[in-house]
């Protein structure tokens, strides 16, 4: 992978900063996320709606239970789509006022995903300002999953067995992420560095989340179904959040402690784009042009194809290497990575996997 001097990166920021403004991308489109947020609600309305009427004809029926795991699936698909759009009021995509798009925010997050804005604001700006940097970016610093063999060999006991296999087992370490998320949040709240009257608002609107489902599908099937379902509810969440976040730095190189890359470089090569579909930069929330949103980060969801096509041409100008493949094949290079980690006490962190192979050809 190519990477630029400072002064040689600043100019090259500067110059595709300029080509992306003069394009209008940097534009604030509140009326695609209020869209967006309209169709979400109404096809979560429905899902609750359609799974009641069912009732009178499927009850005490297997067909019954199906209809509650779709229910419960649907529901963990929705709240990521709306964790999705939180993620985006995080970072000012939204509205021109910072306030509105904390409160947007932290309602999405806490009351419709279920999960601390405040943990996930704290823990997302650490990943941009640093990502892939050992010891700097919290998104590599994870339980079960070790990214360098250092980190491999610190653990002990269950997530030790885990980091051995972590490769093989990414696809079900995924089902768990949001439980993860939600201890993390737990954690956070508990921090005493933000006002407690918000972690106090924080901590309902994520009780009010977390518990009316378990208590609508517990009336609605039986307490013990109920909480099953609550669970593959929380299993497809977080599978969906994982699976969409996993392909943008996993495999990726690492960022040395004490190295000290220009921001150019750094959002760049560290990143990787998935090739875009209208149903992929639907369901992945436009995460899959990882390296047009860590270079712009406030830029609106609906500009990210448009700013694509100017960053490719403008790396492919500058000989700088942009990583991008099929989502399929980011899962295989992350897997591979995590094996070559886990199993190998000879793996270089700092090289990208596979890079001869995604390399351009001419």
């Amino acid at each position: 992978m190519t990477a630029v001097t400072t002064n040689q990166s600043t100019t090259l920021f500067h110059q595709v900063l300029v080509r992306v403004r003069d394009a209008g991308l940097l534009l604030k489109k509140p009326s695609f996320y209020i869209t967006r947020l309209a169709i979400i609600s109404v096809l979560a309305v429905g899902l609750w709606v359609l799974t009641g009427l069912s009732a009178s004809a499927y009850n005490d029926s297997r067909l019954w239970i199906l209809a509650g795991f779709a229910l419960a699936g649907g529901l963990g698909i929705l709240s990521a789509q709306y964790g999705f759009i939180a993620h985006e009021a995080a970072h000012r995509q939204i509205f021109h006022n910072n306030k509105a798009n904390d409160w947007l925010g932290l309602i999405l997050a806490n009351l419709f995903a279920g999960l601390s804005y405040g943990f996930w604001l704290r823990k997302h700006n650490k990943h941009h300002q640093r990502p892939n940097q050992i010891g700097e970016d919290p998104d590599i610093a994870i339980r079960v999953l070790s990214f360098t063999t250092e980190s491999k060999e610190a653990k002990r006991g269950i997530e030790r067995w885990f980091s051995d296999r972590q490769g093989y087992l990414f696809p079900f370490l995924l089902l768990f992420t949001g439980f993860d998320l939600l201890l993390d949040s737990f954690a956070g709240l508990a921090r005493k560095d933000r006002k407690l009257s918000v972690r106090v608002l924080e901590f309902s609107l994520m009780m009010i989340r977390q518990n009316a489902p378990l208590v609508i599908l517990s009336l609605m099937f039986g307490w013990l179904w109920g909480i099953a379902l609550w669970f593959f509810m929380m299993m497809t969440f977080g599978f969906f959040m994982g699976a969409a976040f996993a392909p943008n730095h996993k495999g990726m190189p690492l960022v040395a402690k004490d190295s000290k890359l220009d921001f150019f470089s750094r959002q760049v090569l560290t990143s990787r784009n998935i090739r875009g579909s209208w149903l992929k930069d639907n369901l992945m929330g436009g995460l899959n042009y990882q390296v047009e949103h860590h270079l712009f980060p406030s830029m609106a969801r609906p500009y990210l194809n448009k700013a694509h096509a100017i960053v490719s041409e403008f790396c492919r100008e500058n000989d700088i290497t942009m990583v991008e493949m099929g989502l399929a094949k980011s899962y295989v290079v992350i897997m591979k990575h995590l094996n070559k980690v886990g199993l190998s006490n000879n793996s270089d962190p700092f090289v990208c996997p596979m890079v001869a192979e995604l390399r351009p050809r001419n």
